[in-house]
């Protein structure tokens, strides 16, 4: 039985871990068209990300806002005359933006902000530019590949965030000055994917030094009961 005069010492009940606070400093956004396939593994066997795959985009520096993630839930309560409190409450609706400012204005930021499709891109990033606005009824589905770095060598960190299918649904203000950057600032919703059934990816790695030898898989195969 527990002595109830022991005041209870909460700094021996934590439960805390230094080396699980993240802070992405490197970091890049890379965009595909819908069409393109979406990568089956997304890891190497030492821990880090797998190289960006053809056909995708790095879109360049990102300003110092990062990459801002949105999630939102929408829920309708029941209530009933007997209690104040709701007797039930339904998920009705749940919202997922990602909201990124590109600080650089090169060929790519400024087709994605004018709605052109990545296949029709120039080859050249940093070559010369030229849009024009016309009739547009939507902008369209792409992929979002988000590949972070958090430390260095064997202490490094990595996260890989994938968006299955997204579009732009909102664009920010531009502002050109001495101060600010003439930069490209757009909110990407996401949607799901029909086809992989899937709508966003995101996950955790450390670095594996050299040497470093994974975990065995389980056995599968079958044994012979002992007689």
């Amino acid at each position: 039985m527990a002595d109830p005069t022991k005041v209870t010492d909460v700094a021996s009940m934590l439960n805390d871990t230094n080396t699980n606070i993240r802070k992405y400093g490197t970091q890049l956004l890379a965009i595909a068209d819908y069409e393109t396939d979406a990568p089956d593994e997304f890891w190497n066997a030492d821990g880090t990300p797998k190289a960006v795959p053809s056909g995708y985009k790095v879109m360049g520096y990102i300003t110092t806002d990062g990459i801002r993630e949105t999630r939102s839930i929408t829920t309708n309560n029941t209530e009933m005359v007997q209690d104040i409190d709701p007797v039930r409450t339904d998920v009705t609706a749940r919202t997922h933006t990602l909201q990124v400012e590109f600080g650089e204005a090169n060929a790519w930021t400024k087709a994605a902000a004018h709605g052109v499709p990545v296949a029709e891109w120039p080859d050249d990033k940093d070559g010369d530019w030229d849009y024009t606005d016309s009739t547009v009824s939507d902008f369209p589905y792409v992929r979002l590949l988000i590949l972070m770095q958090d430390g260095v060598g064997d202490a490094a960190h990595y996260k890989v965030e994938f968006a299955y299918r997204a579009k732009i649904t909102a664009q920010g203000n531009r502002q050109a000055n001495r101060s600010n950057v003439d930069g490209e600032d757009m909110t990407f919703t996401l949607f799901r994917d029909p086809v992989a059934n899937k709508v966003y990816y995101e996950a955790g790695h450390a670095a594996k030094p050299a040497g470093h030898a994974p975990a065995a898989a389980p056995s599968t195969t079958p044994t012979t009961p002992a007689k």
